[in-house]
């Protein structure tokens, strides 16, 4: 009976070893396996985070030349405004007749005067009226360029948000 217990052991230890052994082989694959995907999602991670390191320079460039581009169109138009009113002051930048500035006729000489032609001869605009014109379509020349630059700066970002830069 002594045998039949040994071997009856023998064969219990070696099926429990045997057992043991599958298990850290599936155990040891597994964790090998859950290593690689790992290891394969950081190496995607790394290389879609430098895609879109590289959308953001791209960005940060494109968003330096818009705001260089905008700057210089501001500088500009100010210019313009300050030439203009400038070469209206030296009498250098004409208006065409109609809105020049005319004197008022006489009160007393329109009263007496039975011609119908008084109309042409009230006001016009004055220099005041001119500059305050020149100064209000510069700012919306200004506002325009504003939007424009606002407009092209969504359109950069709607491309570099859907990733097409």
């Amino acid at each position: 009976m002594n045998i039949k217990l040994i071997v009856a052991l023998g064969f219990l230890l070696t099926s429990i070893f045997i057992g043991w052994c599958c298990y850290d082989y599936g155990y040891t694959q597994a964790r090998t396996q859950q290593i690689d995907n790992y290891e394969s999602m950081i190496r995607e991670l790394k290389a879609e985070s430098g895609q879109a390191l590289e959308r953001e320079r791209k960005s940060y460039k494109k968003q330096e030349q818009l705001e260089t581009k905008y700057l210089e169109k501001i500088k500009e138009l100010q210019h313009n405004e300050t030439t203009l009113i400038n070469e209206y002051h030296a009498n250098n930048l004409r208006l065409r007749d109609s809105l020049k500035a005319k004197q008022c006729p006489d009160v007393s000489s329109t009263a007496n005067s039975t011609s119908g032609n008084h109309a042409t001869t009230t006001g016009g605009l004055l220099d005041t009226d001119v500059e305050f014109l020149i100064r209000q379509a510069a700012r919306a020349d200004q506002v325009a360029e504003q939007l424009a630059a606002a407009q092209q700066l969504l359109e950069q970002d709607r491309e570099v948000c859907n990733g097409q830069t």
